[in-house]
């Protein structure tokens, strides 16, 4: 038969990816679930992280085999060479980004969804298209925003960022960006500001939006690391004077090096004022909000036109999961909406849900991962998610103490809200030698499976970075810590 000639009818049997024994796949899934609940029930007997052996290396390079290995053998490799190896983001030592532990709920939930796997394009007439608008409502609701405001769940904080730069540009520029793109030839140069502890996505998604990055300027930070609001209004003004369109204030609750937040009030006026728009890149800060202890952490975030947040963060969904809500339906829609007719909402049918996600973003395939934070939130109420970050807000605190207490710890910033930024300070070494020593120090706490911080730079000396959005922390866990950092500190100092 020649290559491009159809094969008889009923010559060639059809076949599927479907298991050929679905007793013995059941058993194999049952067999999986137990394993990874034990997985998390134990996970504090395990070290926070542990480097990949060579044989789970070799593993990773050997090429895709023509002829599989079955179901049983695959998941044995799992167990093996995968399980053993996370990111260690759910242990209870894990303090590096920010990164969120998720919590057991959503193992069910991701389940349902790989059962399901729904597309979520939301003008699709189905359950995921409900549970998702449900969750942006609540979420509306928890950070007090308009109820009348669009979103989108999104990948992140970077692409939720970008979403709300993006209307901003299609809202304040004098023409119609999308029909002939960024015109700084022949309009004013559209100006976006944010400070100088603004998270790198911000100016990367400026210059994906084709604005470059001679729109971004750079405000200088306050003491406690927030925004310098008397640099802003100067940094308007000249641009204004220069004959440049000052267009977005770009504000930070809850920034990526010490978790401060900027004077979000204070920017809304300004913004009311000279007529900018004002996105808030609240990544984690934002969540704050839930808390009636600490709520004020974010005040004037209900003012903002736009807001980026992500649920993986401090709502300890499991990654993926962003947001981002818009004042008004309109801007958002006007950035982002392209219609096919492929993509045209029906009357009745499969096709009549009740909103195309795609005219709000630029994704149109996403998976049903709403369901992961919905069955979160509706298994534990917000008070509960309210007083975890509470918990985590004191627990930072706590560390702070311990950091302050001790003579042979540093802290390095101000503890804002639930990052805490210190280092170990030995006599008769300067900076680059204490630099240098608290590097090795961090990566001795990981090697020796102590805790996970992360790092940063803080006017020029190295830090150590603790950033608690874990719902498994404990004090205890601080002690060790602090223990272990001085333990190591102390041999590191004895070898300068």
């Amino acid at each position: 038969m020649n290559a491009d000639q159809d094969p008889k009818p009923g010559t060639i049997a059809e076949q599927t990816l479907d298991p050929q024994n679905w007793a013995r796949f059941r058993k194999l899934g049952h067999r999986a679930l137990d394993d990874l609940i034990d997985y998390l029930q134990t996970v504090d007997e395990r070290p926070v992280w542990q480097s990949l052996p060579p044989a789970a290396k070799n593993l990773f390079a050997e090429p895709l085999a023509k002829k599989g290995l079955g179901d049983d053998a695959v998941y044995e490799q799992v167990k093996q060479h995968v399980l053993p190896y996370p990111t260690g983001n759910i242990h209870p030592r894990f303090w590096s980004w920010v990164g969120g532990t998720g919590t057991p709920t959503q193992l069910i939930a991701d389940m349902v969804m790989s059962t399901m796997n729904s597309c979520g394009l939301g003008f699709d007439e189905s359950a995921a298209s409900h549970v998702e608008l449900q969750l942006l409502d609540w979420l509306k609701a928890l950070l007090d925003y308009p109820l009348d405001a669009s979103g989108l769940l999104v990948s992140g904080g970077s692409m939720a960022n970008l979403v709300g730069l993006a209307v901003a540009r299609t809202a304040q520029a004098p023409y119609d960006a999308r029909d002939t793109g960024v015109d700084s030839h022949q309009h004013a140069r559209l100006i976006y500001y944010t400070s100088s502890e603004a998270h790198s996505c911000i100016r990367k998604g400026i210059e994906l939006l084709g604005l470059g990055s001679q729109s971004l300027r750079t405000i200088p930070v306050l003491d406690d690391y927030s925004m310098d609001v008397s640099a802003l209004r100067r940094a308007i003004a000249s641009d204004r004077a220069a004959g440049r369109q000052p267009a977005c204030i770009v504000a930070t609750s809850g920034t990526v090096n010490t978790g401060a937040s900027d004077s979000l009030c204070e920017l809304a006026d300004i913004a009311e004022q000279e007529k900018l728009w004002l996105h808030v890149d609240g990544a984690f800060g934002a969540c704050v909000r839930l808390s009636s202890r600490f709520r004020e952490l974010a005040a004037g975030l209900e003012r903002a036109d736009s807001v980026a947040f992500d649920l993986h963060k401090w709502l300890y969904v499991q990654y993926n999961c962003g947001a981002v809500l818009v004042r008004g339906d309109s801007p958002h829609k006007a950035t982002f909406s392209v219609l096919p007719a492929y993509l045209r909402k029906l009357d009745r049918g499969l096709a009549s849900g009740p909103v195309n996600f795609s005219e709000y973003g630029v994704q149109l395939s996403r998976s049903f991962h709403a369901l992961r934070a919905w069955m979160a939130l509706r298994s534990a109420g917000s008070q509960r998610y309210a007083e975890q970050i509470e918990q985590n807000i004191d627990q930072a605190r706590y560390l702070s103490n311990l950091v302050d207490d001790h003579k042979e710890l540093e802290r390095l910033a101000p503890t804002a809200m639930n990052i805490v930024n210190f280092r170990y300070r030995a006599e008769g070494l300067d900076e680059s030698q204490l630099n240098d020593l608290n590097a090795e120090l961090l990566m001795r706490l990981h090697e020796d499976g102590v805790a996970a911080p992360s790092a940063t730079e803080l006017n020029g000396c190295f830090s150590i970075r603790v950033a608690n959005t874990n719902h498994r922390s404990r004090r205890a866990d601080f002690d060790a810590l602090v223990a272990g950092a001085v333990r190591i500190g102390r041999e590191l100092a004895s070898r300068c």
